[in-house]
């Protein structure tokens, strides 16, 4: 990609993570050895879809009759991208930047690198650390004489949360902690505990979130334990039902 540095920072890599295709047509327009205004035929606007309608915006005074030409693509393409990746969404991303910046402004922000920050933002894609979270589990209501951690069902509930997808362990999370992030003292500092509800039953698993409890049955097979589990899981919604 061209290493385009228009006057916000942006650049066509940027565009890319969110517009690939446009992005490619770009770079293109901005390689391009002939003719630019003959064979693109376009003018100083984007192209961007309102209500199901594509519609175009001006990108300058007067940029629907300015047309674009082998001298001033590249401005056409500062203007498209910060458009794009600024302007277009400035109504959405100002109220988050205030409230990013009074939660974690200050000088430690420049500590962290671009993809730290992200990480911090939306969280990581990478499985969950579940067997930090067996290991420091507590149990209660499981009978004086038996071992909760050996317990079928108990050793089905950690073995069906170690298997599934990263997703639907952090879907798991919250279902039992209200949080779908391990905190960032780690893992070992999440304390979940499980609590044995009574004898198998058609019923549901439940949560205490407040708590960071989850319920279950003596279910008699892993495949009972799982469907009513992950069924739980998809029909909760915090402290309401979809």
């Amino acid at each position: 990609m061209a290493n385009l540095r228009p006057l916000a920072g942006y650049t066509l890599d940027d565009l890319a993570e969110f517009r690939p295709v446009l992005a490619k047509g770009l770079h293109q327009l901005l390689e391009f050895e002939g003719n630019v205004e003959e064979t693109f035929c376009r003018d100083f606007v984007a192209e961007v879809e309102r209500y199901g309608q594509v519609v175009q915006v001006p990108l300058c005074p007067q940029g629907e009759s300015r047309p674009v030409t082998n001298s001033n693509r590249r401005e056409f393409v500062e203007l498209y991208i910060r458009y794009l990746l600024d302007k277009a969404v400035a109504r959405q991303y100002e109220p988050f930047k205030r409230g990013f910046f009074t939660v974690c402004g200050g000088n430690a922000l420049s500590l962290f690198r671009p993809e730290e920050i992200e990480l911090l933002v939306r969280g990581s894609d990478e499985s969950l650390d579940v067997a930090t979270l067996q290991a420091v589990a507590t149990y209660d209501g499981w009978g004086k004489s038996s071992l909760p951690a050996e317990e079928s069902v108990v050793l089905w509930f950690w073995g069906a949360f170690k298997d599934a997808k990263p997703t639907e362990q952090r879907h798991l999370l919250s279902f039992i902690t209200a949080s779908d992030r391990i905190p960032a003292m780690g893992a070992a500092s999440l304390v979940i505990k499980v609590t044995c509800l009574g004898h198998d039953s058609g019923r549901f698993p439940t949560a205490r979130t407040c708590f960071n409890r989850i319920g279950l049955y003596r279910y008699r097979s892993r495949q009972q334990l799982e469907s009513k589990l992950w069924t739980a899981v998809a029909e909760s919604e915090g402290f309401g039902l979809k």
